[in-house]
């Protein structure tokens, strides 16, 4: 199998996590103990163009934007910063943080309805906000969160490394 179509494979079995009610335990870290060498964030963070064009995506699907909430976002950043650095990849952070966990940790209160959503992807040039956002809208689990018209605030975190791409997003309800 070649590294495209590895890496396609596994960028396919990254899973949409919806979160009702009480907080899970916490799951085990996962980490593809093959990153390597990896390097510090270049670019910045993406999360705000990665914002804009879900907020495009849900207009489009007829449901009304999603307010930027600085909890979400730091929650968010935390993820990508997470799968980035230590090559998790989902939605358990390498501390074995879940979700609700991080979302709790940067203070937002509203966590018994939340949505997140996570990408990542490989290789010279790896992934860009629209490659997240288009990735995201054709995983049917992915959609039903972006596309929750009862989702009101969300923040967004992408960043990258030149090597990898990493994005997250988490969505509440108030």
């Amino acid at each position: 199998m070649g590294m495209e179509k590895a890496t396609a494979l596994l960028t396919a079995c990254a899973a949409a996590i919806t979160l009702s009610g009480s907080v899970p335990a916490a799951a085990p870290a996962l980490a593809d103990g093959g990153v390597g060498s990896l390097r510090t964030p270049i670019g910045g963070d993406e999360g705000a163009a990665v914002l804009n064009q879900i907020n495009a995506t849900r207009a489009a699907n007829g449901c009304g934007p999603v307010a930027p909430n600085p909890q979400l976002t730091a929650s968010a950043a935390r993820q990508a910063n997470d799968m980035l650095a230590n090559g998790v990849q989902g939605h358990t952070g390498s501390d074995g943080s879940s979700p609700a966990q991080r979302v709790m940790d940067a203070g937002y209160v509203s966590y018994a309805n939340l949505g997140e959503i996570v990408f990542w992807s490989t290789g010279p040039g790896a992934g860009t906000p629209a490659a997240a956002v288009a990735w995201w809208m054709n995983s049917p689990r992915h959609r039903a969160i972006v596309t929750d018209c009862g989702f009101t605030d969300a923040g967004f975190s992408a960043v990258s490394n030149g090597d990898k791409f990493t994005a997250a997003g988490d969505f509440g309800k108030t």
